[in-house]
């Protein structure tokens, strides 16, 4: 009997994003042939995944309270420039990261402030928090991508760009914080009340739960680990600061947790679904590149995707959102 429930859930609607990941990954090894399942072209694809997986590590719980966070990728620039700047100052690297993912949490207390203490719209809040994150980021070098002199020779990019196992560090480091995360998602409070909050967010506060608390966290870590992942392109991808990385990954990001809603806690966004979501942008736009599609082809696809997700989270959310009110996207 314990075995046919296992089977029904495997086979069900909470597994679907899974099955699309298969599909993907079974499509373009046929479209690609031998190419595409190559063990370097397959590590790549991790790689690529662990590093968005880490920029939306935080964006995961936002989408999940119901509140949005539009910020991030400038936050992630903003990360990246600062870092750049230092790393050309000649401060320590480890040094240089600490600060740029402190200026992260800056963001993340400041969104904090003007949606738990003056009650703004967390999507109008994250737009304006966005505008200033990215016009610090040109500032820092008028606009212009700045390469890192040195960068090579640096402890930490020999570390970020190594392996484990075979497996990139980008991968195994996105593994173990996506492993801490569902512990954190569905064994701790916090974990409860992000979810709570979105069903039923004035029943939470009847029960005594400091809910300013819960939601500060919740854009902190959005705005921490954006700042993460905007050093991790920096060590692993581009090798300078990036002024103006939002317009790359805004929809990629809202791709991915959005699609992560089909996973798992059904219509919410979690980390299991997020983390799966990654490898599938990943290896479709792997797959995508190699069969020499067009840019514009990638984000129609990417935007359908993006719907579909939407669709199943709305649809979700009408069931559990009482009548006559409306989503914090909406």
């Amino acid at each position: 009997m314990r075995h046919k429930r296992w089977l029904r859930r495997l086979f069900g609607m909470e597994f679907a994003l899974l099955g699309v990941l298969l599909l993907v990954m079974a499509l373009f090894s046929i479209l690609n042939g031998k190419a595409f399942y190559q063990v370097y072209n397959l590590m790549n694809i991790l790689k690529a995944a662990g590093s968005i997986a880490i920029m939306v590590l935080g964006l995961t719980w936002v989408i999940g309270m119901s509140e949005m966070d539009a910020s991030f990728p400038e936050v992630a620039s903003c990360a990246s420039m600062l870092f750049a700047v230092m790393l050309n100052a000649r401060v320590d690297p480890m040094l240089a990261a600490g600060l740029c993912l402190l200026a992260g949490v800056g963001f993340g207390l400041l969104t904090s402030l003007l949606v738990v203490k003056l009650q703004f719209h967390s999507l109008i809040t994250t737009i304006a928090t966005s505008t200033i994150a990215g016009a610090v980021a040109n500032i820092l070098y008028n606009g212009s991508v700045l390469s890192i002199k040195r960068l090579n020779s640096t402890a930490l990019y020999k570390f970020f760009v190594g392996d484990v196992l075979g497996f990139p560090v980008v991968f195994v480091i996105a593994v173990a914080l996506y492993a801490l995360a569902l512990l954190v998602q569905e064994k701790t409070r916090y974990g409860q009340y992000v979810y709570a909050l979105a069903e039923n967010r004035q029943a939470v506060k009847e029960t005594g739960v400091k809910t300013g608390r819960v939601i500060t966290a919740t854009f902190v870590l959005s705005s921490f680990f954006a700042a993460f992942g905007g050093i991790v392109y920096v060590l692993t991808v581009y090798k300078s600061g990036q002024p103006s990385m939002g317009s790359s990954f805004f929809l990629n990001g809202f791709t991915i947790v959005f699609l992560g809603a089909m996973a798992l806690r059904l219509g919410k966004a979690n980390v299991v679904g997020t983390f799966i979501g990654a490898l599938v942008l990943s290896a479709l736009t792997s797959g995508l590149t190699m069969l020499g599609s067009g840019f514009a082809v990638g984000q129609v696809i990417k935007g359908l995707l993006l719907i579909m997700g939407v669709a199943v989270v709305t649809a979700y959310r009408r069931k559990i959102v009482p009548k006559g009110s409306k989503m914090k996207y909406e």
